[in-house]
């Protein structure tokens, strides 16, 4: 167990989860001044995935003293990304410095264990209350109210402990979520990644050493991670039914893994002579969406309210600035001496749902060849295409909780690919692949 610190029967906050979004949101709370327990279900360093980071964090980050610590790990920064194709033709950079309104220049590349370790140290640093290795077996509910959790400590010790706010940051356990029936499956992402590190992989150097790449194929997608050192991560989103249809044929992972590299001369050729460090994973079916992000007594914050697909690398800046926003909503309302209502958490929902609206947009038009096409070909020779990419850079960068300039470069984006499905012959999908793009927002 992280504490020794005996627990208490009833705290403010409860927060469930000790990634990004909790142990955010736990620090900020603690930070206000409030009484906080943060658990657990494993213990740090773990494994996680999500492994890119984005430079509209920052603000946060330096809130918390993190990124002094950040440097001091020696997490590897991260300048930009590429795009390409599966053959590696003629990459399209988008580099960070470049956006409109730039919050920072950069973020970073992290092995998710270092990370999450990082960030949970610090919350257990400004005082709170933190149990590891301890398992929710349930949200105590009275009416429409959540007053609580049951859980099992370590030792196999069953407690209940109430609070006037409980926080669901368990990530895409959505245990909250789950219990309440609220979350519902992204049927137009229906996806299936497959991940894993190499030792000595061919990388860039200098500020392009930490420069992700981001690969369209017709299977579906690649990521290639340098973190410091001689690691990277890489991993491949594919369609369900080609997946499926693998399995069928009674592929094995490794198979599946040498059909993907085999494809993707991008990737293969910066992999052909590392050495693979971790076993094939895989997450399957990942896309969802929870109805409510709150209600009296419960918040949903990061991937336990709702995860998207990681092609554009959102999920740790949308757990810790949703944890941001939530923590002015929760605060407001303890500050008053009352229990916190649905109504408290009302602008929280509306910001947050409108970032995932915005990421929402270029994700199912992700998948569309035209956008794609458009995206990583763009007519660098006719004007206004720089400042429509300073704009589309600032979304890549984080930039969405402002939809309102967001939202139209992107349209830009989508109405080029229109065009260009009237005139174009566009990539091949995969076998049995409809049109993802065509998927509503």
């Amino acid at each position: 167990m992280t504490t020794q610190k005996p627990v208490k029967t009833s705290y403010d906050v409860v927060v469930v989860g000790g990634g990004p979004a909790g142990t955010t949101f736990a620090h900020l709370m603690k930070n206000k001044g409030h009484d906080v327990l943060l658990v657990e279900r494993a213990r740090h360093p773990r494994f996680s995935i999500g492994e890119s980071l984005l430079p509209a964090t920052m603000p946060i980050w330096q809130e918390l003293g993190l990124h002094q610590k950040f440097e001091e790990a020696g997490f590897i920064r991260k300048y930009g990304a590429y795009f390409d194709f599966h053959d590696g033709d003629a990459p399209e950079y988008f580099h960070f410095p470049d956006a409109v309104l730039s919050k920072s220049p950069y973020s970073y590349e992290v092995p998710r264990a270092e990370f999450d370790k990082v960030l949970w140290d610090a919350a257990l640093d400004a005082g709170v209350h933190a149990l590891d290795k301890t398992a929710v077996r349930k949200f105590e509910v009275e009416g429409q109210r959540v007053t609580g959790v049951t859980v099992r400590t370590e030792d196999g010790e069953e407690k209940t402990i109430h609070a006037r706010l409980v926080a669901d940051c368990s990530g895409r356990a959505s245990l909250l979520g789950r219990q309440l029936g609220i979350r519902e499956k992204d049927e137009a992402l229906d996806k299936v990644a497959l991940f894993t590190h190499y030792r000595n992989a061919t990388r860039s150097s200098g500020d392009d050493e930490g420069t992700i790449a981001i690969i369209g194929a017709p299977f579906g997608w690649m990521w290639l991670i340098p973190f410091a050192g001689d690691q990277v991560s890489v991993g491949a989103v594919v369609h369900n039914e080609l997946f499926s249809q693998w399995k069928k044929d009674g592929w094995t992972r490794e198979q599946m893994w040498d059909e993907i590299i085999s494809t993707t001369p991008t990737i293969s050729c910066r992999v052909q002579r590392a050495e693979r460090s971790r076993d094939i994973e895989t997450l399957a079916n990942f896309s969802y969406r929870c109805k409510q992000l709150a209600g009296d007594g419960w918040v949903l914050i990061g991937d336990a309210g709702a995860f998207l697909d990681p092609v554009f690398s959102s999920g740790v800046h949308l757990a810790m600035s949703g944890a941001k926003l939530a923590s002015r909503a929760a605060h407001r309302s303890l500050r008053k001496g009352r229990l916190p209502r649905t109504a408290d958490f009302r602008g929280y929902q509306r910001r947050v749902r409108s970032a995932l609206n915005v990421f929402s947009k270029f994700i199912y038009a992700w998948y569309d060849p035209n956008f794609r096409a458009s995206f990583m070909r763009p007519p660098h020779h006719l004007k206004g295409v720089g400042h429509l990419k300073r704009h589309i850079i600032a979304v890549l960068a984080g930039d969405v909780f402002q939809a309102w300039r967001v939202l139209p470069p992107i349209g830009f984006l989508l109405l080029a690919a229109r065009m260009r499905s009237r005139t174009a012959t566009p990539e091949l999908p995969a076998p049995g692949q409809s049109d993802a793009g065509a998927s509503p927002a």
